[in-house]
């Protein structure tokens, strides 16, 4: 089989991923086009996947305008557990399973959050570059430990990263539609309604799917019931949130920074975000380790592997035929 890559950095930081495809015998293509990524022109992509039998997707789309140019696809293969961007039900219609890397990502997403909040607690850049200048300016900043950290949604990426806040000393609280009792002894957190959460969270961190419901789901308004001088982390999708609305919140000094992963469009060098003071902005790397890369291109090829023969575990699959 044709299987297309169209997954940026596939072969980073090495070919294993593409050597295990080829050993059993199917053809592999490299897309390793930068301009492919979240919001991608639906022809950049379908020129990319061709006349494939396979594909194994980053972010950009796979929706109908894409699947017509592609009339022998049979499977794709999510690297990563997000399918904002894969039409499950146009996939369906057309006989062509979906599956994803279950497992793969939430670590090192988790990891990076942490590493937000510990920027934003202990403001090492600050204290560095004045040492650097010859100051000896002592900084008495908030640190991280009894602070509330708010998570909205409670996946696999809002648990791990409940785990790394609890282990820094953090009160951890959640908000998700669908609570579980035993998530509070199990992971040392407690439920709140969202309101509540945003009213008593001194980082807010969003970690839901990006569905009709979520789409700008934090908003100017959201914004506003958020405590004064919190912080907002989003790692889950661009448009989960309004960029606007968030750079005014900073702005305003309602909240005291924010840290941002995620764009509508990918790759973004224009965002309403940049050069505003207090925001962070990261190239949507929450899941870019070395390790972690390639763990989930590793995955992402065993499941195209395992679901040809019949033996995925079902965890990975949305879509099966």
């Amino acid at each position: 089989m044709i299987i297309a890559v169209t997954g940026r950095n596939f072969d980073i930081p090495n070919r294993e991923a593409i050597e295990l495809l080829e050993k059993a015998g199917h053809t592999v293509r490299c897309a390793n086009n930068p301009n492919i990524g979240t919001g991608a022109p639906c022809e950049v992509v379908s020129a990319v996947i061709g006349d494939a039998d396979v594909v194994i997707a980053g972010l950009e789309p796979i929706n109908a305008a894409v699947l017509d140019k592609c009339p022998n696809l049979k499977l794709v293969s999510r690297r990563g557990i997000g399918y904002d961007a894969v039409d499950l039900e146009e996939c369906r219609k057309r006989g062509i399973g979906v599956i994803r890397t279950v497992g793969a990502v939430e670590a090192a997403v988790a990891e990076h959050v942490l590493a937000y909040i510990l920027y934003f607690a202990r403001r090492i850049d600050l204290q560095t570059q004045s040492m650097h200048e010859g100051k000896w300016v002592r900084m008495n900043l908030p640190g991280a430990k009894s602070r509330v950290l708010g998570l909205v949604g409670f996946g696999g990426i809002g648990k791990e990263i409940a785990v790394r806040a609890v282990a820094c000393g953090m009160r951890v609280v959640y908000y998700c539609r669908h609570p579980e009792p035993q998530w509070e002894e199990q992971y040392q957190v407690k439920y709140m309604p969202l309101d509540e959460l945003l009213a008593v969270s001194d980082y807010v961190s969003a970690n839901v799917p990006l569905t009709e419901a979520t789409t700008r789901m934090f908003d100017e308004a959201i914004f506003a019931k958020m405590k004064q001088g919190s912080i907002f982390i989003n790692i889950a999708r661009g448009k989960v949130m309004d960029d606007t609305a968030l750079q005014s919140a900073v702005a305003s000094g309602h909240l005291a920074g924010a840290a941002v992963d995620v764009f509508d469009y990918e790759p973004c060098t224009d965002s309403v975000l940049l050069n505003c003071p207090n925001i962070v902005l990261t190239p949507h790397t929450a899941s870019l380790t070395q390790e972690n890369f390639c763990n989930m291109n590793i995955l992402a090829a065993q499941n195209v592997l395992a679901y040809l023969e019949g033996t995925i575990d079902k965890k990975h699959v949305l879509v099966q035929f």
